[in-house]
């Protein structure tokens, strides 16, 4: 059971994603409001990912993940510093590192920090080919998603209000109009600059 992810690692421990926001949560957050409209699973969906997206990891729940990575390609996320190498997990709230291999065997001097970075103590000079995979544990706890979930409740109540961005329409004279909102990017999967301010702490960042 796994799944690959859009942001360069896999997921070992699931083989999907579920929404950060459930439906019953949803429901309470907007009064039952939109109780019942079918549209609300993909709503939700669609949000979830969008902030998956722009932080760049899966954010919820806490999962068990694997990255590896040549010192060939280097995509930014491994620095040799002096004897140690660093890798820069692609995530946030790391909790845990259970193993580190270096072409497949095992190296235990290492440290992590919760910003992803882990540092991989006195390891000699290596063939640019050299495979660093780092299993680890990351994501956020559902205790500290409050302001996420709310995020996720109003992306989804702005698409649910004006579906498909048509706020009224007539029919003998064919009048239709379209909502300033979705114009404006108010599909559920579309951030607002006040959502992405507030997303900022959870977003990885590279640190070199």
């Amino acid at each position: 059971m796994s799944l690959t992810t859009n942001w360069g690692y896999t997921i070992t421990d699931a083989d999907a994603l579920a929404d950060m926001l459930t439906q019953a949560d949803f429901n309470i957050m907007t009064a039952n409001k939109f109780a019942g409209d079918v549209r609300i699973p993909a709503s939700l969906s669609a949000a979830s990912m969008g902030v998956r997206n722009h932080c760049g990891w899966h954010v919820s729940p806490q999962l068990a993940c694997e990255f590896s990575e040549r010192l060939l390609y280097g995509n930014g996320r491994i620095k040799r510093v002096n004897n140690d190498l660093l890798v820069q997990l692609p995530a946030a709230f790391v909790t845990a590192v259970s193993a580190v291999t270096i072409d497949g065997e095992a190296w235990t001097d290492y440290a992590f920090e919760q910003n992803g970075i882990v540092r991989l103590f006195d390891v000699s000079p290596a063939s640019r080919k050299t495979e660093i995979t780092v299993s680890y544990t990351a994501g956020i706890p559902d205790s500290l998603m409050g302001s996420i979930k709310e995020i996720i409740s109003g992306r989804a109540t702005r698409a649910l209000v004006a579906p498909n961005g048509v706020s009224s329409e007539s029919a003998g004279g064919v009048s239709i109009s379209y909502s300033a909102s979705w114009s404006n990017g108010g599909g559920a999967g579309a951030l607002q600059s006040t959502d992405l301010e507030t997303l900022e702490p959870y977003k990885v960042k590279g640190v070199f």
